[in-house]
């Protein structure tokens, strides 16, 4: 290439109001236009060449649209990530209910087999006791 760069879009202000596609374009609008559209709304007197001062304002206001919607952006990404982990954490949470149940049942049937043991270990204490008593009663006394 030789060097020379050409403009892709042009920043003009409406001198009066005009109509783009369906929207109504108040006076004094910047706008970003191709380099035909440009040449034919000054060449008509229907704009104006926006000067240094408005296209600084025109580009900041841009970017911090643009910096605004890409924080959108971010926290709707960061939003759908939460959605997800909230997801994951409700299976979660499903799970352990069921595992608490089951885990109250058990503890239900280990509370039976405790009793049980304890009643045969009562039972077994007595026999003991008995057998105790009967060796003691079957000993000759010396």
């Amino acid at each position: 290439m030789n060097g020379l760069v050409l403009a892709a879009s042009f920043l003009i202000v409406t001198l009066r109001g005009t109509f783009r596609g369906p929207e109504f374009i108040e006076p004094g609008t910047v706008l970003d236009v191709s380099r035909d559209l440009r040449n034919t709304m000054v060449a008509n007197g229907a704009a104006r060449d926006a000067t240094d001062e408005e296209i600084a304002e025109y580009r900041n206001l841009h970017a911090t649209a643009d910096l605004i919607g890409g924080d959108l952006r971010d926290l709707a990404r960061q939003r759908g990530d939460l959605e997800d982990e909230i997801a994951v954490l409700e299976q979660g949470k499903a799970q352990l209910s069921v595992d608490l149940e089951g885990l109250a049942d058990k503890q239900k049937d280990l509370t039976a087999e405790v009793d049980k043991l304890t009643a045969k270990r009562d039972e077994l204490g007595a026999e003991v006791t008995a057998l105790e008593a009967k060796a003691k009663a079957a000993k000759p006394a010396k």
